[in-house]
């Protein structure tokens, strides 16, 4: 293995995209809920508004998980929400970046990071992997440089 100045192991970067370091961690404490998101009725559906001046809208069904990230065909491998088509794997999205949790219990959307290589951030803020994090309606995703809206809407289907 190569060594720095200081004789000490060089660690092979693997993220091309910088450091995860390089955002803030999201607050430890529970952001409060704006009050048409505090709890949701089903049927209900989210919308992602992906990328940012040619922005395309993909709506997808709430069910109890849902992954976002890169299809493998080679490995026989699509995630709910393949990213491939907007920009996922220039943006350095991970095949299985983070998944959408859905929590009947408390009438809630959760996200966490499946120790992605390049990160998944929400209004800015860096998430620690696997750990979940409570999404609201307006939140801002970032997954490697794929930047998303989140809108919750009620499903037309239900």
């Amino acid at each position: 293995m190569a060594e720095d100045e200081n004789n000490e192991p060089r660690r092979r970067q693997t993220s091309w995209l910088g450091d995860k370091g390089d955002h803030p961690p999201m607050p430890t404490d529970d952001r409060q809920p704006s009050p048409q998101t505090a709890r949701l009725a089903a049927p209900w559906r989210l919308l992602l508004q992906i990328g940012g001046q040619n922005q395309t809208t993909v709506g997808i069904e709430v069910k109890d998980k849902i992954v976002l990230g890169r299809s493998d065909p080679v490995a026989h491998y699509y995630p709910e929400l393949d990213l491939t088509p907007y920009g996922g794997q220039d943006g350095g999205v991970s095949r299985r970046h983070a998944t959408i949790i859905q929590d009947d219990d408390n009438k809630a959307l959760y996200i966490e990071d499946l120790n992605s290589t390049n990160g998944t951030r929400i209004n800015g803020f860096a998430l620690e992997p696997r750990r979940r994090y409570r999404l609201r309606d307006g939140d801002e995703l970032e997954l490697g440089r794929v930047q998303m809206v989140l809108r919750f809407v009620r499903s037309p289907y239900k």
